[in-house]
């Protein structure tokens, strides 16, 4: 019985050893798993929050009119890739993993983009007079185009294609999502403004 009250006892001074070690490994582990919360929300919260396009430093951007899909997908919804030069604003708008999309141009004024846009159509008649009629790009209505002129005729893969100017495009990129880098090809990959 006296060895083990000893050998109980050597027990409980191994385990007292043990108890502020246990204490400050569990305080330190209930503070990460809180300040991790809070660092999520954060970015959470910095991630919903209303971007000023205008108020953006020189750089590249995507905005998406749906949160960033964390998967595969270079984005979800419409999307504006573009670089921002002071107020100057180059890049192109349309649906990721699709042929559809308009290059736009133009000043950036809070959330709006004023400027003229450029697409390449194929199967369109060549007109020699400018459409000024003003029409929705896009289905959502972020994008407006008007005074249209089709420009010269490109041959792309050997399929004759045609590329439209459009001298005023205004593209809304209010309620937008910014993603935390740019996914989708770069703009010069897409955007040819010479209009020779």
């Amino acid at each position: 019985m006296l060895v083990s009250q000893e050998y109980s006892g050597e027990i409980m001074l191994k385990m007292s050893n043990f108890l502020p070690m246990a204490v400050v490994c569990l305080t330190l582990l209930a503070s990460s798993l809180i300040s991790g919360k809070f660092i999520f929300a954060q970015n959470l919260s910095l991630a919903n929050q209303p971007v000023n396009i205008a108020n953006l430093v020189n750089g590249r951007y995507q905005f998406c009119s749906q949160p960033d899909p964390q998967d595969w997908r270079n984005g979800a919804g419409v999307c504006f890739n573009f670089t921002k030069n002071r107020n100057q604003v180059n890049g192109y708008y349309g649906y990721p993993h699709s042929d559809q999309f308009i290059c736009i141009r133009g000043i950036a004024e809070g959330n709006q983009i004023n400027g003229e846009g450029l697409s390449i159509v194929w199967d369109i008649p060549p007109k020699k007079t400018p459409d000024a009629a003003e029409f929705n790009w896009d289905s959502e209505k972020h994008l407006t185009l008007s005074q249209t002129n089709i420009l010269n005729t490109v041959n792309v893969d050997e399929d004759s294609a045609n590329r439209i100017l459009y001298r005023k495009a205004s593209l809304n990129l209010e309620g937008f999502y910014q993603y935390n880098r740019p996914r989708m090809t770069p703009v010069s990959q897409l955007c040819q403004w010479s209009l020779k």
